[in-house]
């Protein structure tokens, strides 16, 4: 007598993963680039046998990481619109 089971087999998180070329992609960067960053252990990545692959909140991570803050002297304006003369440059 054979018991069955009535739970269907619990199904992993599925995590999808990002070819180098996927993630060039994804970060508007060359291959060459990614690839570089990779060899320079400058981004996070799987390697599954010979193959690099990236999780997207790896590469988000990463953007992070990259922003850079804005500096602006206290008390300046960021937008200056104000009219400076002719519009002419002297040199």
């Amino acid at each position: 007598m054979a018991i069955q089971s009535t739970q269907a087999p619990a199904q992993a998180d599925a995590i999808h993963l990002l070819s180098i070329e996927e993630a060039a992609t994804y970060l508007n960067v060359p291959q060459r680039w990614v690839a570089d960053a990779v060899r320079q252990r400058r981004i996070r990545c799987s390697r599954i046998g010979k193959h690099v692959r990236f999780r997207l909140e790896h590469l988000n991570e990463f953007i992070t990481a990259c922003e850079q803050p804005l500096t602006a002297p206290s008390g300046a304006n960021v937008l200056d619109l104000s009219p400076r003369g002719s519009g002419r440059s002297r040199l």
